[in-house]
């Protein structure tokens, strides 16, 4: 796991070698966490090039695994961020002969499959995470991709004056002096929304995230293109159209087989690998998964001294029935206050997923004893974890056929209610909302929005920007949710969350539930076996085996923290001083209001004021 940095200037942009490598080292300081193990550099003033990389260590722990990495050719160089678990397959695509690898590295493997069979077909064969950047010398041209599911970050800005610039996260543009760092208005409309800046967005102008699944090919005459190698919706309606034939119980125990497949492939490393433990469905099945398999494994918890948000005492019952060496660690008031300005900058975007404290203060405290832990995201998005792919679809099976003049009618008087009105209006403009949705599309994103485009807070009302995709096929609305979260809440906050806080603490994080093999076996199941009995079904008769029906029926708990609670106390003279702040984007005089409300009593504008303080947050530490 790792770091890159990068640009290819315009001949005219050209500033010499040795200013070339003062700014390469500053973007390589700017992302030293994602790599502090070593550091390799390469520069080209014939082809106008600047590449640095920040290498974390996990595989070949030698000298061998430096990169950028050139390909036996020497027409290939290759700065690549991840894991890919099927290398050793690909190695037979190349040779068989031990003495033809250098290294012991997925990365040697990745650049000689490029070299031997072409960039884009290599990278479709990928099962894992990554993000590359690849330049091929004979033709002039810069790769860029990113793994399927999008758990590593990729960001590229286009200049028609300078270049392009590509890095691992947004700081290290701002090491550069020609870089022009502007907030996109598009992006602040879509974060007070969503509570993350969606892929393509990022919250800068003419910079943008790499969207899981593309391709960009950028050529320094002024050719440049993005594509797609990969199409989650796509893939789906194929395994549907080749569903599995077996019985619910087959389906179990292949499922079963195909995690435990996954879980031993993300143990490869040569430095200690552990696992996060929450107590949840989803990571004590991970947990059942290495114990059958008789893999001993560390794990690690974190827990709250507010009893509501405690989940500790069962992932200590977890690790108990499976014997596993367990640690874990209390986060109180105090630490969250010493922490929170850390957790709001490691964020290279506006982020105000809460469950993002907890998670970076277990990352740092599992950093202590292993360089890589094993997580479970993904596993809701596959499995239908979430209340609300049922509760979605159900609602829009008993609201679509609701005239379009009563739609209309029910939208024009919710917009008349606000979080400044008497609560009982609020709740009511709420439901009639709800009732004028002229689509399963429109009503996902209501439900996942924090700040709603008829909302006060942002006048742009215009401005949504998820894009999920259409369906040839006939596919039920609960798996079409699941879907679009497999496309944007995944991609977009989860999976962004864990990379931040972990990488932020030179941790790699694995997600076996994110591995392509499972993924399309689950997807090709009849909807009844995902839709049976309850949510996640499989995955509760899996770890039924061995664990209680009490343990497995509870009700699902988020793993989040009472921030309520510290709102309210050894936060509030941080938010204070936060909210004092003038700002272009937001109306001060509302939003004062607003938290005012929050703090006389009302905890369902929680969340809302926390996705204004976290840009606060953000701006005030990258445009003070």
């Amino acid at each position: 796991m790792c770091g890159f940095s990068g640009f290819i200037l315009k001949k005219e942009a050209w500033l010499g070698n040795k200013l070339v490598e003062k700014y390469l080292n500053d973007m390589g300081q700017a992302i030293l966490h994602r790599g502090p193990d070593d550091q390799g550099k390469f520069i080209s003033e014939k082809d106008r090039i600047g590449l640095v990389f920040q290498r974390l260590s996990i595989l070949d722990l030698s000298k061998l695994g430096r990169q950028p990495m050139f390909s036996k050719c020497k027409r290939w160089m290759i700065a690549y961020n991840g894991e890919v678990y099927n290398f050793r397959e690909l190695k037979k695509n190349i040779s068989i002969r031990s003495d033809y690898w250098i290294s012991n590295t997925d990365t040697e493997v990745i650049l000689e499959n490029i070299s031997k069979l072409g960039f884009t077909e290599t990278i479709s064969k990928l099962n894992g995470m990554f993000a590359i950047a690849a330049y091929c010398f004979k033709t002039k041209t810069l790769w860029l991709a990113r793994d399927k599911f999008g758990e590593k970050p990729l960001y590229y800005s286009l200049d028609n004056k300078k270049g392009i610039f590509f890095s691992s996260e947004i700081k290290s543009f701002n090491k550069l002096p020609f870089f022009r760092k502007k907030i996109n208005a598009k992006a602040v409309a879509n974060y007070l929304r969503y509570g993350y800046v969606p892929d393509p967005l990022s919250i800068l102008q003419n910079t943008f995230k790499l969207a899981p699944g593309k391709i960009l090919k950028f050529k320094g005459e002024g050719f440049f293109k993005t594509f797609s190698y990969w199409n989650t919706n796509e893939i789906f309606e194929k395994c549907k159209t080749n569903q599995f034939k077996g019985s619910y119980k087959d389906a179990v125990e292949e499922t079963k087989a195909r995690i435990d497949s996954s879980c031993k492939n993300r143990l490869l490393a040569d430095v200690p690998v552990g696992a996060f433990l929450s107590g949840g469905i989803d990571s004590s099945n991970l947990i059942y998964s290495f114990n059958r398999q008789n893999i001993n494994i560390n794990t690690f918890s974190v827990g709250f001294h507010d009893i509501k948000t405690n989940e500790l005492q069962y992932a200590k019952e977890i690790a108990k029935k499976f014997d596993t060496k367990h640690y874990e660690i209390f986060i109180g008031e105090k630490q969250c206050l010493e922490e929170i300005q850390n957790i709001a900058t490691s964020y290279d975007e506006p982020f105000s997923d809460p469950s993002q404290i907890p998670t970076f203060l277990l990352s740092k405290y599992t950093r202590k004893r292993v360089k890589v832990a094993i997580s479970g995201e993904g596993a809701d998005e596959l499995f239908g974890g979430y209340p609300r792919y049922n509760k979605i679809a159900e609602y829009w099976k008993k609201t679509k056929d609701i005239p379009l003049f009563l739609k209309k009618f029910f939208h024009n008087i919710s917009l008349k209610s606000s979080p400044s009105n008497i609560k009982i209006l609020y709740s009511i403009g709420k439901k009639l909302r709800k009732l004028s949705h002229l689509s399963l599309d429109e009503l996902y994103k209501d439900e996942m929005s924090k700040w709603r485009p008829d909302e006060f807070i942002y006048n742009k009302t215009d401005l949504d920007f998820i894009e999920n995709g259409n369906f040839k096929n006939d596919i039920v609305d609960f798996r079409q949710l699941m879907l679009k979260d497999m496309n944007s809440y995944l991609p977009g906050n989860l999976l962004v969350k864990v990379d931040r806080a972990s990488m932020t603490n030179s941790l790699e994080v694995r997600s076996p539930f994110l591995d392509e093999n499972l993924i399309k076996f689950v997807w090709s199941l009849p909807d009844e076996y995902i839709k049976i009995k309850n949510s996640k079904a499989i995955l509760k008769d899996i770890l039924s085996e061995k664990v209680s029906e009490e343990f497995i029926q509870r009700p699902k708990q988020g793993f989040e923290p009472p921030l309520e609670k510290w709102m309210r106390g050894p936060l509030k003279e941080w938010i204070g001083d936060l909210l004092s702040l003038d700002d272009n984007y937001l109306d001060k005089k509302k939003i004062n209001k607003t938290y005012n409300i929050f703090l006389n009593g009302e905890k369902k504008l929680t969340y809302k004021v926390w996705t204004i303080i976290m840009f606060k947050a953000w701006k005030l530490h990258n445009f003070s």
